[in-house]
């Protein structure tokens, strides 16, 4: 596998030993691996113009706090510079909307690429400007950079039906153009962006015939790589009934019948792959303990506080943020605990994130199962 599919098969090793990672936590010298940028649209009442029913911050509220536009910039330029150095790799997205639309978004992804961070993008690519096109698609972007484009749909009414859109807008075709946008203007430049395409299946969406077309109208816009996976049942949801959500039954009888299709695409110039996480990774529950996601990848959270993780980035987790970035700088709020007492600290996180219903998505899953076959229930300091 290249780096893009070990990446978005949650395959990616983010640090080589969880104990040195805890001596540096100990130490204070821990430099996160990434972190995520979750900026929300200052105007307007809604989070996101789509009520996606799968969404994992559908149940986020709109508390209309913000960072100014030039506070924002200064936080990004400070994740570039630390006491112990600069965070390498900054990822916009949205737990509850959608990074491209929040109003300054150029000058925020233009300030990693000045600092040269490798960036990464998650979004649903309704819109982007020629602008932030040309940032991304620049000969001088760092290698492993990316933009990965939520779809989730192979034609105009599956994409309508699978976002809970009532209009007959051809957003599916939209989305297509400006794939094809950043492509194009990827290969004029030579430019090492990967582009990645996300297919979550869902009770509406997982015809084989729509699947097909789906993909191979990704492969023809420029995606490199397109991975089919399968929804988490987000916070404020107890059970994949409530939504276009597929029950574990359902997940194996679809993954059986769409084997094949995905299988005839072995030869094509895009990889295409099918993963059932939860079961390749044994995931069941919803957080797996003990919780390392903030000193790994924290986030910045559209109201502008500094959250313990991408999957806590708003409101109503706000007794387990690291810090309100409008009073304080990045890296005093980063390492803002006491070592001394580092086990009884993730307690009373583990004990937050229970009251909160907090939920690892699939990475932090993926990573918090390191630190737990590492330490387990022992208290090695």
């Amino acid at each position: 596998m290249n780096d893009l599919v070990q990446k978005v098969a949650y395959r990616t090793r983010y640090f080589d030993d969880p104990r040195d990672v805890l001596a540096q936590i100990l130490a204070k010298t821990v430099v996160p691996y990434q972190v995520e940028v979750q900026p929300g649209r200052i105007k307007g009442r809604e989070l996101c113009w789509m009520p996606c029913s799968y969404c994992y911050g559908g149940s986020s509220q709109n508390v209309g706090e913000r960072l100014s536009p030039e506070r924002y910039l200064d936080i990004i330029r400070q994740t570039g510079s630390g006491p112990h150095g600069g965070i390498k790799k900054a990822i916009y997205a949205g737990y509850a909307t959608d990074p491209l639309n929040y109003e300054h978004i150029d000058d925020l992804i233009a300030a990693s690429a000045q600092m040269e961070q490798v960036i990464g993008v998650h979004s649903k690519l309704l819109r982007i400007s020629d602008r932030l096109i040309a940032t991304l698609a620049a000969a001088k972007v760092r290698p492993e950079s990316y933009v990965t484009i939520s779809v989730d749909a192979g034609s105009q009414q599956s994409y309508n039906d699978t976002h809970s859109i009532k209009s007959k807008a051809n957003i599916y075709a939209k989305v297509l153009t400006n794939i094809k946008r950043l492509s194009d203007m990827r290969r004029a430049n030579g430019a090492s962006l990967d582009l990645s395409a996300n297919y979550l299946i869902t009770r509406v969406n997982n015809d084989s015939k729509i699947i097909e077309t789906g993909v191979r109208d990704l492969i023809a816009a420029g995606i490199d790589t397109i991975r089919l996976s399968f929804p988490q049942v987000p916070r404020g949801q107890d059970s994949e009934g409530d939504s276009l959500i597929p029950t574990r039954a359902e997940i194996a009888d679809i993954y059986k019948r769409l084997k094949p299709v995905i299988d005839s695409f072995a030869g094509e110039r895009a990889q295409v792959i099918m993963l059932d996480v939860d079961s390749d990774h044994g995931i069941s529950a919803r957080r797996t303990l003990p919780c390392f996601a903030r000193f790994i990848y924290p986030a910045i959270s559209y109201d502008g506080f500094l959250s313990h993780c991408s999957q806590s980035a708003a409101p109503h987790f706000r007794d387990m943020a690291l810090g309100n970035l409008q009073t304080r700088d990045f890296w005093d709020s980063f390492y803002d605990y006491d070592p001394a007492d580092f086990w009884n600290m993730l307690d009373r996180q583990h004990t937050k994130m229970t009251k909160n219903d907090c939920r690892c998505d699939r990475k932090e899953h993926t990573v918090n199962q390191v630190f737990k076959r590492a330490f387990g229930t022992e208290r090695p300091v």
